[in-house]
């Protein structure tokens, strides 16, 4: 349930232009985050902790130093067995088969390359703030720390991004700093190009439904087994990524992280007077000035998050709940212990 309209709500809290709905309509909104915040994010991710198993087969076609679920040419030796009819004849071991009946060839691991996907909401719920920054501005950066430590861990990145006016969108696999930074930016211009064009018939900003299970099922056909999927969204938002069981199939086979990005005001709703709020396709009256309604309401969005973070666990997910004016600095420093606590309960 939000709030109808983030100017007036922008307006009634004296805290400027951040929104974008106030910005100039002429004029694209900045969602890309500064030039220091993002080394800032880079040098912190860069001493996170791996963010999947290094141990953990993976069924990616990209050369890479993990070892792969098939069998093949490779370095590491895995095992021997019966040659089959069409196989080269390079792979018998020739001394082995001297003391059998039948020709035996070596088996080895194939090399593979571990992917990371990111999938960034660039919806209208993420394109709000009251303070400092805004929620998706929020989600570049840790998408840019995640990314530092992907790399790390010779991953290969993959950023989609989903909601939004450019709907669901991703360019393939890239394992170079340069391209990453390329393509956070160019999903930075996009979301401000699209803030830019409002409705005719309200002040209120086109957007296109976040088809997220249509992502789910594509990310389930195309993924190789043993990727780690990186979700950036607001979990309490009626466009975010919908509930933590419906990514069930996918955590099956991946090592998911949830991460929501919440604004203050809501989590802890102010004092506006009557204010109407979204519910559904209805709206509805409500008076913040009631202290009971305000403390209810604070109440009800942290359970949300404390559901959404019990039912990510019990998916052997990650689950990071982050404040959009939380500085990089602090959630850095925080965002390690999460990762190896959840890597604790999954073993």
């Amino acid at each position: 349930m939000k709030p109808i309209g983030l100017r007036g709500l922008i307006a009634r809290l004296g805290l400027g232009a951040l929104a974008t709905e106030a910005a100039p309509r002429s004029e694209p909104a900045s969602f890309a985050p500064g030039r220091d915040e993002i080394a800032m994010a880079w040098a912190g991710g860069e001493r996170l902790p791996a963010l999947v198993p290094e141990a953990l087969p993976t069924a990616t076609g990209l050369s890479g130093d993990q070892l792969a679920r098939h069998l093949g040419e490779g370095l590491d030796f895995e095992q021997l067995r019966a040659y089959q009819p069409g196989e080269p004849a390079t792979r018998i071991d020739w001394r082995v088969s001297a003391r059998f009946s039948e020709p035996v060839v070596r088996m080895y691991r194939e090399p593979a390359q571990r992917q990371a996907h990111l999938v960034i909401d660039g919806g209208t719920a993420m394109r709000f703030g009251t303070r400092r920054r805004l929620k998706l501005t929020q989600a570049l950066l840790v998408a840019h720390a995640f990314a530092a430590g992907a790399l790390r861990q010779n991953l290969a990145v993959e950023i989609h991004s989903i909601g939004g006016s450019f709907g669901h969108q991703a360019a393939g696999p890239v394992t170079g700093q340069g391209a990453i930074l390329q393509r956070l930016a160019d999903l930075a211009q996009a979301a401000g190009l699209t803030a830019g064009a409002p409705d005719a018939s309200s002040d209120r900003l086109v957007d296109k439904p976040a088809d997220w299970a249509g992502l789910r099922q594509r990310l389930a056909q195309r993924l190789p087994a043993g990727s780690v999927v990186i979700v950036l969204s607001d979990c309490l938002a009626d466009t975010g990524p919908g509930r933590a069981i419906d990514w069930a199939p996918l955590a099956a086979t991946h090592h998911l992280i949830f991460v929501s990005v919440s604004d203050r005001v809501e989590l802890e709703m102010p004092d506006m007077g009557l204010v109407p709020f979204e519910s559904g396709t209805q709206a509805r009256w409500l008076d913040t000035g009631s202290r009971r309604w305000r403390e209810a309401f604070a109440a009800e969005q942290h359970a949300v998050l404390e559901e959404w973070r019990e039912s990510a666990e019990a998916l052997g997910a990650t689950f990071l709940s982050l404040s959009a004016h939380s500085q990089p600095v602090d959630w850095l420093a925080e965002l390690p212990a999460v990762l190896l606590r959840s890597r604790g309960a999954v073993a």
